[in-house]
């Protein structure tokens, strides 16, 4: 079930498979539409990815090489060809908008390889000075969450910050939760941010002031609080996200 407008009492569980809008004349679901190499988006747009593999096929780069990334929440992401597919290829991930060192940047690129951090932004083709008949595959960043502990993201991944609303009752509106890559947003009661372990004490300490701090990027799975309040959310953390700045 979908979540309800921000700031209702009652809240179900969020869907996982709902894009925001969509690409394709007719106004059908992602979802439920099987797209092909025809299917092409109506423009770019910045989305949240993790890479999901390594490319090992064997070809002249940069058609091949790099690692395959999806937009999380969807079933489907708008690939640098335009075309909108479960996965797309991506030869290289640009992180020079970002004006991080070196060495922060060497490190943020492994961690998303890796599949340990997620990044905004839009997947381009850029035409190498080398080899101009073969365009490559670009991932521009405009942001790069770094996970906290390694753990294998599993559920739905949202933005969740605190709200700063203190109640004498419960479930409480204590933090707001904007699903990543859809319009669906909602209110949490809590979070856990240990639930999945992996976390340690600092920094699930260190999530919580960041919470209040411009939020997280949290992957995780709902369960429903209900009490003199109502009823409402609450996120059972599988992994967080810092975002690295």
């Amino acid at each position: 079930m979908l979540l309800t407008a921000l700031g209702a009492l009652a809240l179900p569980a969020i869907a996982c498979d709902v894009p925001v809008e969509d690409p394709l004349a007719g106004g059908e679901a992602l979802a439920e539409v099987e797209l092909g190499a025809t299917t092409r988006a109506k423009g770019p747009a910045a989305d949240y990815f993790i890479a999901t593999r390594q490319d090992t096929r064997r070809c002249i780069a940069p058609l091949c090489g790099g690692h395959f990334v999806a937009r999380v929440n969807t079933s489907v992401t708008r690939c640098a060809d335009g075309t909108w597919q479960e996965e797309c290829h991506m030869f290289e991930l640009d992180l020079s908008k970002l004006g991080l060192d070196p060495s922060l940047e060497a490190k943020a690129s492994a961690a998303f390889g890796a599949g340990d951090a997620l990044v905004r932004g839009e997947l381009v083709q850029v035409e190498l000075d080398e080899l101009p008949a073969y365009p490559a595959d670009v991932l521009v960043a405009s942001e790069i969450w770094i996970g906290a502990t390694g753990n294998t993201p599993e559920g739905h991944f949202s933005r969740v910050e605190n709200t700063g609303i203190v109640c004498v009752t419960y479930p409480c509106p204590s933090f707001s939760e904007q699903s990543l890559n859809t319009n669906l947003s909602g209110t949490l009661d809590s979070i856990d941010l240990a639930a999945s372990g992996g976390a340690t004490s600092e920094q699930v300490e260190q999530g919580m002031r960041d919470l209040s701090a411009g939020g997280l990027l949290v992957a995780g799975r709902h369960a429903v609080i209900t009490g003199p309040a109502g009823s409402m959310n609450h996120l059972d953390a599988t992994e967080f996200y810092v975002r690295l700045r």
